[in-house]
């Protein structure tokens, strides 16, 4: 499988908001809402929202033998203006969804590889997130430097700085 990653461009807007829906709903639930069910509700769709239009909205979409697989991407939000993983201003929220039948190959570490690189070279101190505890993707985000700075109850608000490895 040749895994190679790229910055988003426009047209892969429908497909980041499929790797929105991947992430948001990664459970196997037979209760699962339909794609456009759970890109309506406004605390998923925001994510995605006038995307490209603010500053420093950036996106890697990972690709396989040239099929989209995968996707991450960094947004900055405000004290009036959040989402999960939000810790502050300055600090932008890191999002990945992977394809389920492309999960547990390295996907995950690649685009949070990319997207280090890049808030590095441009001057990003940390990054954060926000995950279940019972997601697969926390030993993930622990292995590449996440430090979880809060217990939500179900979920950990995490951080990583920049210079993390």
């Amino acid at each position: 499988m040749g895994l190679l990653l790229r910055e988003s461009q426009e047209a892969d807007l429908p497909f980041l908001r499929a790797m929105l829906y991947e992430a948001v709903f990664w459970r196997a639930d037979v209760d699962k809402p339909s794609r456009d069910e759970g890109l309506a509700d406004p605390e998923v769709g925001k994510s995605l929202a006038q995307w490209g239009e603010r500053d420093g909205d950036i996106a890697v979409v990972a690709t396989a033998d040239s099929t989209r697989v995968g996707a991450g991407w960094i947004r900055y939000w405000t004290e009036t203006n959040t989402i999960r993983g939000y810790v502050e201003d300055g600090t932008p929220v890191l999002v990945i969804g992977v394809h389920p039948d492309y999960r547990h190959r390295g996907i995950g570490t690649m685009i949070i590889d990319w997207l280090s690189t890049y808030t590095s070279e441009h001057g990003v101190p940390r990054i954060s997130l926000c995950v279940s505890k019972d997601n697969h993707a926390l030993k993930l985000y622990r292995q590449q430097g996440f430090l979880e700075v809060e217990d939500t109850g179900d979920s950990f608000l995490m951080v990583r700085e920049s210079s993390s490895r």
